[in-house]
């Protein structure tokens, strides 16, 4: 089964394989999974390379938050509303 969510601001569809890209780019250099994600060097692309510059963790922590968790807040309603 896939899961693909729609990002609705950029109409940008993701899917497992996405997912996956963005994993195994975390591990490896948070940035680019960050860039992957925004699809171009965006205000949070630098505040990553800054943070993996100087903090190595926070960089990961952000990186997580920015490719998972932010922006899931659709997903979260279409949920609720199926239920519903």
């Amino acid at each position: 089964m896939t899961v693909v969510s729609v990002d609705t601001k950029n109409g940008y569809i993701e899917t497992d394989n996405d997912r996956l890209i963005m994993v195994i780019l975390l591990i490896f250099l948070p940035p680019l999974a960050v860039f992957f994600k925004s699809r171009g060097c965006t205000s949070a692309v630098c505040l990553n390379i800054l943070l993996y510059i100087f903090l190595i963790i926070p960089a990961y922590c952000h990186a997580t938050w920015f490719c998972f968790i932010r922006g899931r807040e659709h997903e979260v309603r279409a949920e609720l509303t199926r239920r519903i």
